[in-house]
């Protein structure tokens, strides 16, 4: 009898996207400003904290076509096409904004049209998440919401209901960020959309390179944020009434263009965005690395960055398709949602750490529903554990 590892998923349903979630493909701000001016907005809402900003009205060179062509590339090459029903996640941002421009773009010139009956374009909807955690931004959200909608896109506010109490201050942008991917998600498998577009860029993945570098971090997490990757549902309730949903194919397509892109594309589509005065205080890591790295750029230095940035996506890359490969050949998810690996098959003295670390946590995220995947001591005691050639023929652990 084949030894076999027993990984349980805490009761849920099983997957058939295992092998596909390991990865689907792998792969400063300028003071000579866009803006026409930037003020706080007053007219209508004296409490508010965010910058609204308005593009341009002097003419600049935009290079629409370059724009156009990239994104469409990218959703190309994560097998996207314009009659795929696909959300967005927006906050007002010169980011998203930019997002909504292209994407808006791609799918009206895709379709041919929009719908007559209400003037939206079909199959695509922002979310505009409501964090809750300033008196005004209710009011903000439902201005974004207002702009956004206007650009034809179908907009929906998710507010959050922070159960557990609001997160502290040294960890209150991370909370929010795991907060909005979850409203965000939420969302999506009530509406059963199964693509969601994210406007991270490259000076994001500038920041996440010296964020993880400063944390000793491996080659696999200094390759930063992936082109597209899989969201898996946290509510059973919601996954068995949508058993047609059970995932959201997440994808990031403006990972090859800059901030500065940002604001020259919502310049081109004539696009007003908010500025938010908390991304600027010193107070977080992340936006200290941005100031320094604002300071820092040089005519190379972007260059020389995405090089390295590059170098360790290609080894990731080849990770991902080592793990694909053994997940496929190793894996068996049972009806009860417990994930069987066969040791024999898998022959761990034979895989280097490595692989066997993501392989592993590729497993363990999927068994406990988690975004993120699962690393630390649990991580490393199942290495330990499968290094080791146990005796014993299986091992459970639950989600």
């Amino acid at each position: 009898m084949a030894r076999g590892l027993a990984l349980c998923s805490n009761g849920r349903k099983p997957s058939t996207l295992l092998s596909n979630s390991v990865a689907r493909v792998s792969l400063s701000f300028s003071t000579k400003t866009l803006f026409t001016y930037s003020y706080p907005f007053q007219s209508r809402h004296p409490k508010f904290s965010r910058l609204f900003c308005k593009h341009t009205c002097v003419p600049e060179t935009v290079d629409e076509t370059r724009y156009t062509e990239l994104f469409n590339r990218r959703m190309a090459m994560a097998g996207l096409k314009p009659h795929h029903r696909i959300a967005l996640g927006v906050s007002g941002g010169p980011d998203s904004m930019a997002l909504c421009v292209l994407a808006a773009k791609w799918k009206t010139e895709g379709l041919g049209c929009v719908n007559k009956s209400d003037g939206f374009i079909d199959g695509l909807v922002a979310v505009v998440v409501d964090h809750g955690l300033r008196q005004e931004s209710k009011d903000e959200a439902q201005l974004v919401c207002s702009r956004v909608s206007e650009m034809g896109i179908r907009c929906e506010i998710a507010s959050c209901d922070w159960v557990d109490g609001r997160p502290k201050l040294g960890h209150l942008q991370e909370a929010a960020r795991e907060m909005r991917y979850q409203m965000i998600s939420n969302v999506c498998f009530r509406q059963q959309i199964e693509v969601l577009l994210i406007a991270h860029h490259a000076d994001d993945q500038a920041e996440l390179f010296i964020l993880r570098l400063s944390r000793s971090s491996g080659v696999l997490g200094l390759a930063g944020t992936a082109f597209a990757s899989e969201i898996f549902s946290q509510n059973l309730q919601l996954d068995a009434k949508h058993m047609k949903n059970r995932s959201i194919f997440l994808v990031r397509p403006l990972l090859d263009l800059w901030k500065e892109d940002m604001y020259k594309i919502c310049q081109w589509g004539r696009q007003d965005w908010v500025e938010d005065p908390t991304n600027r205080s010193q107070l977080f890591v992340r936006n200290r690395i941005r100031t320094s790295i604002g300071n820092l750029q040089s005519g190379n230095f972007k260059s020389e960055l995405q090089a390295v940035i590059s170098e360790c996506r290609r080894t990731r890359s080849f990770v991902d398709k080592v793990c694909t490969d053994l997940i496929n050949q190793t894996v068996t998810v049972t009806d009860k949602g417990y994930a069987i690996l066969d040791l024999e098959k898998l022959n761990p003295s034979g895989v280097k750490d490595i692989s066997l670390s993501k392989y592993l946590a590729a497993v363990l995220q999927f068994i406990s529903q988690r975004q993120r995947p699962i690393r630390g001591n649990t991580s490393k005691l199942l290495l330990n554990y499968i290094r080791a050639i146990p005796s014993r023929t299986s091992l459970t652990a639950a989600g």
